[in-house]
């Protein structure tokens, strides 16, 4: 291979080993990419594990509108088209503005996600056995005589000391 074919696989192969170590996804450098007539990326995502559709670009002559035309033309729908490139020490991505700001946007929803989820949640007395009838009554869960709760395929209260209980021993009377 040439030497600028050497620092293009590298770059690819880089990127690949970053997106495997810190996505967990299982990406890998496409051994076609630049062969054939019919565009392709560089990058292959196969399981669909990054949003994003990347071509990768080793060059000393930066043509950022040029890549990302490539990138966006080989780009399938609902992926983000990525130019990720090597410049001077520094390796860099590049995409479109609308993607950039739709991942801000989802970021923000996720935090506050995150943050009403960590919210605790305070009720009365009263409210929370509502709750928890309501919840037991929509799960479908069956109960005993005494209104404990019945073992799953079984006629058996899972209340220790319940008469229904499969433990259940009834006191002895002296006589």
């Amino acid at each position: 291979m040439s030497e600028s074919s050497d620092k293009g696989v590298a770059l690819e192969d880089y990127i690949a080993k970053t997106l495997r170590r810190k996505l967990g996804a299982r990406v890998s450098r496409d051994k076609r990419s630049g062969a054939g007539s019919h565009q392709k990326l560089d990058i292959n995502d196969f399981f669909m594990e990054t949003p994003f559709d990347i071509e990768a670009k080793n060059q000393k002559k930066i043509a950022v509108l040029d890549w990302m035309r490539q990138a966006k033309s080989g780009a399938s729908l609902s992926r983000i088209p990525t130019v990720v490139f090597q410049g001077d020490d520094d390796v860099l991505a590049c995409i479109p503005f609308e993607n950039l700001v739709d991942m801000a946007v989802e970021i923000r929803d996720l935090k506050a996600e995150i943050a009403d989820l960590r919210r605790p949640i305070v009720l009365s007395v009263d409210e929370a056995v509502d709750k928890a009838v309501s919840l037991k009554m929509s799960a479908g869960v069956s109960e005993c005589r005494n209104g404990h709760i019945v073992s799953p395929g079984s006629a058996k209260c899972l209340a220790k000391g319940c008469q229904y209980s499969s433990s259940y021993k009834a006191k002895k009377v002296k006589k």
